[in-house]
């Protein structure tokens, strides 16, 4: 994907540190007027470069939150109705489509291993699911996720 002149993405690397910087300390950084920048951002959104911005929850900080990968083996065919299916619970934080004997990969969290072990339960009764197997996560060591687009871009 094209990120566009240095100028933008130097406001991408912006945003993706502070996605609620004003307009005019943007414009002050980059050395353009506000206009300018808020005409690039929006084209950056038209693009699809800039898809969307957050808030990100500091989880660590809910009561013991637990963060497990399920592993998710379907029926042939059966995996793109149940990203649908998925989308409904809040616990999965994100579901990817992947290779191996495991055609979906989630990253879920919850409160309890009670929980986890209720959403399991849970999706293992959906048609089109064979088996779930999941790994809790320890410790977190490396967090890159809200810099993939710098990488991108260089």
């Amino acid at each position: 994907m094209d990120y566009g002149d240095s100028i933008d993405r130097n406001l991408i690397t912006m945003l993706e540190e502070n996605a609620r910087m004003p307009a005019s300390e943007l414009a002050r950084r980059v050395g353009l007027a506000r206009s300018s920048v808020q005409e690039r951002i929006e084209r950056l959104e038209r693009r699809g470069v800039i898809l969307g911005y957050r808030a990100i929850v500091g989880r660590h900080l809910l009561a013991q939150s637990i963060f497990a990968y399920l592993f998710i083996a379907t029926t042939p065919r059966a995996a793109q109705r149940l990203f649908a299916i998925l989308r409904g619970y809040p616990e999965i934080l994100a579901a990817d489509a992947t290779s191996g004997p495991a055609n979906i990969m989630c990253r879920v969290c919850v409160n309890f291993l009670e929980d986890l072990d209720a959403l399991i339960e849970d999706l293992a009764k959906i048609e089109g699911i064979e088996s779930v197997t999941y790994s809790v996560v320890l410790s977190n060591k490396i967090n890159r996720e809200s810099g993939l687009i710098n990488v991108r871009a260089q």
